[in-house]
């Protein structure tokens, strides 16, 4: 990171970004707490579709809950729609030409006109393609997800608040470590590189005191803040729209903008079906439904994109394609509190499409990760053991958190000394961390600490979470009802906590030494708490497998002609669940992956991806060396076992 400003008038960010170690504070502060990571109380919603619901959707419940009703044996050659989605997918609707009572044609059709399919649409207009959005929601109540777009190095961010810049190359190779390599890298790669260009262009023509009004997350930093902790970084000034625009608002607005750039949208609408070829390496066009005359319009387009929402709000699907935090929460149905009913992944799911093949995310749910008083804050974390199990400042809590979903038991606690203010300003900037530097805050989170002095094994419930104070740690722990064994461990961890900081040296857990704060002057904290992992977020994040040209791809792997998904509908950025290396990524990605696609299909021939390399010459084979075991297991021809070539 650089920036040629300095903020005490001496010594530069570029420097302050190369400090190590704790900061010492001259005045209190507070990062002010993260959105709660709320359970999803949403209905198990079904498949929205036109024709009348078929055994194979409604049947199978036993075997759904494990992804299938398929045997887990003798599935080679069909799609992934027939093998995950057994039992509950179902057919595609069959719509009569006769049924069909107009036919539309574009350039582009976006299905969904929400972050994502706005921004396709608006990009593409404005560079001279014809573009139709079918959006299921009614124009008068139209209303957007979310507060936060994350992204990196807009000109509102570095220019007009004084954000230090960020390294593309740095944040790619931190973002693949999130996603265990998994992450599409191309779309990785425009996020780095672009998004806060398509930050830029989204809210061009605010007025001044619009942009003065957007809040930047976690910015300013205290002084002598560390931006590395660890092999992170952290990624501050997210853009909250919190002033007299919010988000529905501004979403509008860039509605507005592509509608005056000549697209259409078509509200109070649903895609039912998509237009293909038998083969389903095709699409044509869509047909849609008003959702209020039942009418079927056909839309027919050289490009399809599939912009309509998450999994949400349909279990089945969720249940299947996010099997970890399916798992995690022992069969209990996922849900999304803001969750879409996967109608966009369904329509391609059953012409032969894939959907993300890793672990499934959603917004938190795949990892354990205990919120106290002062938030997601990486304190000492011990098991319902009272032993330590992890590094709890590995890449923020929805990835160190991910260990703790794997402990046994329904409860953890959380340990730290009287310096709790070091420890707040020390934090990796990001989700479930605090989210603010200032005195009200500072104020509000002392006020909490304050109030648990004295309340002795009955704790303090001030911030709505009971908090336990004692000038012992022995104290602490019998507050917080640890039998003699689980007492014992706790202390143990403490004191193996206190020597790893001593030494410079965290060979335990290999937590990064400068943030780790001794845990030897009272009073001291305590905070236990109960886990809940599994069962769903606020919003899934995992869609269909894509390219890195956001082509939706299918048997082989293929591209499917004329077929695009952006936004929740696409698969390849959060794989491994979402993962919080800043706040309000997710919208930022359906931002500037939008922006990008739509720039892509107004500008390049992009149906050439699809006979793209067909020509090329047949690799050839060697007959040196032993062959393999053939596939799908067994011995090879060579002898015991195979083996490969020498």
């Amino acid at each position: 990171m650089s920036n040629e400003k300095n903020t005490d008038g001496s010594l530069s960010r570029e420097e302050f970004s190369a400090l190590r170690g704790r900061i010492d504070l001259s005045r209190r502060g507070f990062l002010q707490g993260a959105g709660i990571l709320a359970a999803g109380v949403a209905g198990a919603g079904l498949l929205g579709g036109c024709s009348p619901k078929k055994a194979s959707e409604t049947q199978g419940s036993t075997l759904a809950s494990t992804g299938s009703t398929s045997s887990y044996t003798g599935n080679e050659g069909k799609t992934m729609g027939e093998v995950l989605g057994a039992g509950w997918l179902g057919d595609e609707p069959e719509i009569a030409d006769s049924d069909i009572t107009a036919t539309k044609q574009a350039d582009i059709i976006v299905c969904g006109a929400g972050h994502a399919g706005t921004a396709v649409a608006r990009r593409a207009s404005e560079l001279g393609a014809s573009v139709i959005v079918i959006e299921t929601q009614p124009e008068d109540t139209f209303s957007a997800l979310g507060n936060d777009i994350g992204h990196l190095n807009s000109s509102w961010q570095v220019d007009r608040v004084g954000v230090p810049t960020y390294d593309p190359v740095e944040f790619m190779n931190e973002y693949q470590m999130y996603g265990a390599g998994r992450v599409q890298p191309t779309l990785l790669s425009q996020f780095a590189n672009r998004s806060g260009e398509a930050l830029d262009w989204f809210i061009d023509g605010y007025t001044e005191q619009e942009k003065d009004e957007l809040i930047p997350l976690n910015w300013p930093v205290v002084e002598g803040y560390n931006y590395k902790k660890g092999p992170f970084t952290s990624y501050v000034g997210t853009c909250q729209f919190g002033g007299s625009v919010g988000m529905t608002d501004a979403v509008k607005r860039s509605q507005d903008k592509a509608k005056a750039a000549g697209a259409e949208f078509v509200f109070g609408t649903s895609a039912v079906r998509l237009i293909h070829n038998d083969e389903g390496t095709e699409v044509t066009g869509v047909i849609a439904k008003d959702n209020n005359t039942g009418a079927y319009t056909r839309y027919d387009g050289g490009a399809v994109v599939l912009c309509c929402g998450d999994i949400g709000s349909n279990s089945a699907m969720y249940n299947a394609i996010c099997r970890e935090n399916y798992e995690l929460g022992e069969y209990q149905d996922c849900s999304a509190m803001s969750g879409r009913d996967g109608s966009g992944i369904a329509m391609a799911l059953r012409m032969g499409a894939k959907v993300e093949i890793a672990t499934g995310g959603d917004m938190g749910s795949h990892a354990f990760i205990p919120l106290s008083p002062m938030e997601g804050v990486e304190c000492l974390w011990l098991n319902k053991y009272g032993e330590r199990y992890c590094n709890e400042a590995f890449g923020g809590p929805l990835l160190s958190g991910c260990a703790g979903a794997r402990e046994p038991g329904d409860r953890a606690y959380l340990i730290w000394g009287n310096d709790w203010e070091e420890v707040f300003y020390n934090q990796l900037a990001g989700h479930l961390a605090p989210k603010e530097w200032d005195a009200d805050n500072a104020a509000t989170i002392g006020s909490y600490m304050d109030a648990a002095v004295g309340s002795g094994a009955e704790g303090d419930d001030t911030s709505g979470k009971f908090l336990y104070c004692a000038d012992t740690l022995e104290e602490l722990c019998d507050y917080m009802g640890m039998e003699p064994a689980v007492k014992a461990n706790a202390l143990a961890a403490v004191a193996r906590w206190n020597a790893a900081h001593d030494a410079g040296r965290d060979d335990e857990f290999g937590r990064d030494p400068e943030t780790m704060w001794p845990i030897v002057e009272g009073p001291f904290y305590g905070y236990p708490c109960g886990k809940r992992v599994g069962g769903g977020s606020l919003v899934a994040t995992s869609g269909l497998l894509v390219t890195g040209r956001q082509q939706v791809q299918g048997q082989g792997f293929e591209p499917i002609k004329g077929l695009f998904a952006c936004g929740n509908n696409s698969g390849g950025r959060f794989p491994m669940g979402y993962n919080g290396i800043m706040n309000g990524v997710s919208i930022g990605m359906c931002l500037c992956l939008g922006y990008t696609l739509g720039e892509f299909l107004a500008t390049e021939d992009y149906n050439r991806y699809c006979t793209l390399g067909a020509g090329n010459a047949d690799i050839k084979q060697s007959d040196k060396g032993m062959q393999g075991p053939p596939m799908g297991g067994g011995e090879g021809e060579g002898g015991e076992g195979g083996g490969a070539p020498a």
